[in-house]
């Protein structure tokens, strides 16, 4: 297996648990913010998740603008993709609400978009320069630490979120 099919396989397996994940909560659920908490919403952690992919594939691997920039989807989700990254601040996140439908159609695009640049992604541009948090590392790099780990280490968050409301947090 290459570097290649083992993201693909991270990211379909992850979009397809966070999907599961999230079809049990109610708007009420996903937009509620603690009290007192320094965690935010359930959608803004979802929200956080889509924009960071979108962010890593589009902009910072291939240099293009967002799937949410070139195709016009703020005004069709209602919420702002905050920047520059890491696009989650506690500000933004305490206000940030979504429509559950409407994002899970634009997190459809940018899985899409994800997909294809993965599908058609070289063995020789795995080992080619980009600037990420970390400084310069390597596509391959960028693919492992960054995009691979992304989605997992917020389901759990997204997971203690549900089960404090009384729902159960994964799916399995």
């Amino acid at each position: 297996m290459n570097v290649q099919s083992a993201a693909r396989q991270q990211l379909t397996l992850w979009h397809g648990i966070l999907d599961q994940m999230l079809a049990d909560c109610s708007e009420e659920v996903l937009n509620k913010n603690l009290p007192e908490a320094t965690i935010t919403s359930i959608a803004s952690i979802y929200a956080h998740i889509v924009f960071s992919e979108d962010f890593i594939v589009q902009g910072m691997l291939q240099g293009k603008p967002t799937v949410y920039h070139a195709q016009g989807w703020e005004p069709k989700l209602g919420v702002q993709m905050p920047g520059p990254p890491p696009f989650l601040s506690l500000e933004w996140g305490q206000a940030a609400k979504i429509a559950l439908p409407s994002f899970q159609e634009y997190a459809k695009v940018v899985r899409a978009a994800s997909d294809s640049y993965l599908a058609g992604l070289s063995d020789s541009e795995l080992e080619s320069k980009v600037n990420t948090p970390a400084g310069e590392q390597t596509v391959a790099w960028a693919l492992a630490a960054l995009l691979g780990t992304h989605a997992p280490q917020h389901a759990g968050e997204i997971a203690a979120l549900k089960g404090v409301q009384g729902l159960k947090g994964l799916p399995f």
